[in-house]
């Protein structure tokens, strides 16, 4: 008979709740209930889904809203792994493994093995709060910078009709202090394509400086064409000596620098909350700590926890609502045209929507069930299906799901000795916050968000971002 095999470093869950779960819990109530009256004006509007939103990331990690259970075939160690919410722009978890999996598959699949540089466009001050209210701006902005880049690319490649770069662009709604700051990151090929897919790289040295009065041009192009400014006050912009307009390309990913690459685009899809930064003193009021604001004169915020959650609704993502947008080469459009994009040839030979042979899992299933572990291994630096006991990989029992398996949930976790619901659970007591109900006490270097004369903040608009058409040809 073997020996027994020493106990292995395993899988060990996150903690059932965090700090920033702890915030919604004890104030989400309070903050759709007072938002039009405190906080409309500052943050936008407060859309309905974002109650089942915060409802869902409550019960992220938390095995009493749901689990897997997994099972070793070697030794018969049980565990279990909790469910994730998969909140976008309000998990820091389920973020960081979105940002992952979406990094590794552009690195792997979409982007060639060229150079790369990282450009972030910024817009003046003036025009920043329109983004609140109409969030399609975001994708408007994206095209301005795509067509910017693609200009101005095309110019260093005049005998090359045709000419495409290959530029993802992310969004972004905030800055480190959470304050609204409306900002593109975006990655771009040092070079172009031709219409055969070979490339053209281009100096190395490149200057990207002429993009800003491109950008510039079209970004306030756009703001009149959609009525959220006027033409004098376009003219104004366009007159200032320091626009406020900013393209900075200061870094520059080489050819085979796969790893960086995956990296930067891992930052462009972060998410806006770091646990790292954020802390509840006992007091109740939040600190959260970032870089050094000019505007705000601190390097810090210091609120309420209801005015926490104030100034994350802004930058939460609505589902179906569009983040990422690849261009140019790096569009499905024109890698399907180079020939890029291999299809699948099974796939044409079952009809449309026919149902898949008992017992078999579609390609989404299988790659969704492999990075499962993977992403948890590389984010929590533990692999959840190695046994904590021999250290073979676990199989996967079954999974159980709130509301519909309550009762088996809590008959398997009172038999591990794991029942702990949140409802039963009692909370810190905490003080009042600062300068007492209302939210008054505001912190010193705070501003408001001033509209412009005329401008309607009650208009909202939500819509999803169309394709990028560069041209009848879509090249």
């Amino acid at each position: 008979m073997p020996a027994p095999t020493p106990a292995l470093p395993g899988y060990r869950p996150r903690p059932a709740r965090n700090k920033l779960q702890d915030l919604v819990e004890d104030n989400v109530e309070e903050l759709f209930r007072t938002w039009d009256e405190r906080f409309r004006k500052d943050h936008g509007p407060l859309h309905p889904r974002l109650e089942d939103l915060f409802e869902r990331f409550g019960r992220c990690g938390d095995p009493h809203f749901g689990f897997h259970r997994l099972r070793c075939p070697r030794c018969g160690e049980e565990k279990i792994v909790p469910h994730s919410c998969k909140a976008r722009g309000l998990c820091p978890s389920c973020g960081k493994k979105r940002a992952i999996a979406w990094a590794e598959g552009m690195v792997e699949g979409v982007l060639p093995p060229v150079p790369f540089a990282q450009l972030v466009f910024t817009i003046p001050k003036m025009l920043r709060p329109h983004f609140l209210w109409d969030r399609a701006l975001y994708g408007a902005l994206s095209r301005a910078a795509y067509a910017s880049t693609l200009e101005f690319l095309r110019a260093h490649f005049p005998g090359i009709p045709g000419a495409v770069p290959a530029m993802v662009i992310a969004p972004q709604s905030h800055g480190s202090l959470l304050n609204h700051h409306p900002h593109l990151h975006s990655v771009v090929s040092l070079g172009v394509f031709d219409r055969r897919g070979a490339f053209h790289p281009a100096p190395g040295d490149l200057d990207f400086k002429p993009i800003e009065e491109i950008f510039r041009a079209k970004t306030l192009g756009l703001m009149v064409e959609r009525g959220k400014i006027t033409g004098e006050r376009a003219d104004l912009l366009r007159s200032w000596r320091h626009s406020g307009f900013q393209v900075d390309a200061s870094r520059r990913v080489e050819a085979g620098d796969r790893p960086g690459l995956a990296s930067l685009l891992e930052y462009m899809e972060r998410a806006p909350v770091s646990l790292d930064r954020l802390e509840v003193r006992s007091d109740g009021l939040v600190l959260y700590r970032g870089n050094y604001h000019p505007g705000l004169g601190t390097d810090h915020r210091l609120v309420s926890g209801v005015e926490f959650l104030a100034l994350l609704v802004p930058h939460v993502l609505l589902r179906f609502e569009s983040a990422i947008r690849s261009y140019g080469a790096a569009s499905t459009v024109i890698r399907r045209k180079l020939g890029w994009i291999r299809e699948d040839p099974e796939a044409g030979r079952r009809a449309p929507g026919a149902p898949l042979p008992e017992g078999e899992e579609s390609g989404f299933v299988k790659v969704r069930r492999k990075n499962w572990a993977r992403l948890i291994m590389k984010v929590w630096l533990e692999d959840p299906e190695r046994c904590p006991r021999c250290g073979e990989k676990m199989k996967v029992l079954a999974a159980f799901s709130s509301p519909a398996q309550d009762a088996v949930i809590e008959k398997i976790l009172r038999a591990r000795g794991e029942w702990d619901p949140p409802w039963l659970r009692p909370r810190p007591a905490r003080g009042p916050p600062r300068g007492g109900a209302g939210g008054q006490g505001r912190p010193p270097g705070e501003t408001r968000i001033q509209f412009d004369e005329g401008y309607d903040p009650r208009r909202e608009e939500w819509e999803v971002d169309r394709d990028f058409e560069d041209g009848p040809s879509g090249e």
